[in-house]
């Protein structure tokens, strides 16, 4: 046994991710491990640290009350979706994120996505391929970009990076959130609300906030219309989604996250009108040089002491 303190991670890519902290731990791969439990129970009692996706596995109260001397439980982004917050801090755990660390990045791919759906880029690329436009002609109008109404449901750093990219385009931004805040777009009523006067809804929305764009949202946002998540996946109900999609309910969608990942590419083949991403909206080279930095320095506080970056309190 390493005389070192734990680290627990239960992803492969979080050894790469945990960078320079690395060599201070004993690093606990539990994907490795052929009974979880076994394993917690032979060498959970030196975890001081737990390196986390946000959503890789649940941590709860269950598993912290089984680390005795767990300080710190860093994720690596910004979404802590599978973290339970109180029961950590109930037990004296801190919880961290990176900040804002890639917020930049994400709403520059949820741009992308946007305005890919609305221009009909792909569609434009498949017509001239096909050779439909040397068959039937110019492809059907599509909608200018200043006459499109783009709803951002959550203006959190994100939601608010997306905001600022769209305005120079002359359309029309509108948001929701659960609270209000000093910003000159329109925040509707509701999450509904947003989605029936939307013709593109752009989903910022913690990551914690499963299932909130159900069946009915989806309907709103409507068959001339387009849904991009760059959130989490089980932050929008994924498979009426996808029913939406094959009946033509909705218009098109821009996906960087899903309910299980990797995505099935099964699940997804026959999909019409979708744009999809894996999982890579932050992931750019600078982005992960600071994200790599960040959780460095949250999981080194559990051994050094001093504050975290960004401290998640509820």
């Amino acid at each position: 046994m390493s005389a070192k303190p734990g680290l627990l991670m239960f992803y492969p890519y979080m050894v790469h991710m945990a960078g320079e902290a690395a060599s201070r731990f004993e690093l606990l791969k539990m994907w490795e491990e052929s009974d979880l439990d076994a394993a917690i129970a032979a060498k959970g009692q030196s975890v001081v640290a737990i390196l986390t996706t946000g959503q890789d596995h649940p941590i709860n109260a269950a598993l912290i009350d089984r680390l005795p001397a767990l300080k710190v439980i860093v994720a690596v982004g910004s979404g802590y979706a599978g973290v339970d917050v109180a029961a950590a801090r109930a037990r004296g755990v801190t919880v961290a994120n990176a900040g804002d660390t890639h917020s930049d990045d994400v709403a520059d791919h949820a741009i992308g996505l946007a305005f890919a759906l609305v221009q009909q880029l792909f569609p434009g690329d498949a017509y001239v391929r096909a050779g439909t436009w040397a068959e039937k002609g110019f492809p059907p109008h599509r909608r200018a970009l200043s006459a499109e109404r783009f709803g951002i449901l959550g203006l959190g750093l994100i939601g608010q990076a997306v905001a600022a990219r769209l305005v120079p385009f002359g359309c029309e931004i509108g948001w929701w959130g659960p609270n209000d805040k000093p910003v000159p777009w329109q925040r509707h009523d509701s999450p509904l609300a947003l989605a029936q006067w939307c013709t593109t809804l752009i989903i910022a929305a913690r990551g914690d906030s499963l299932g909130l764009v159900d069946r009915a949202m989806i309907d709103a946002v409507g068959s001339d219309g387009h849904i991009v998540n760059v959130s989490r996946g089980g932050v929008i109900d994924e498979d009426a989604l996808i029913e939406a999609l094959r009946a033509g309910r909705l218009g098109g969608a821009g996906l960087d996250v899903f309910r299980d990942e990797p995505a099935s590419p099964t699940r997804w083949r026959d999909i019409p009108n979708t744009i999809l991403s894996a999982h890579m909206a932050g992931q750019t080279t600078q982005a992960m040089a600071r994200l790599r930095s960040a959780a460095a320095r949250n999981l080194l506080t559990a051994l050094d002491g001093g504050a975290v970056i960004n401290e998640i309190m509820a």
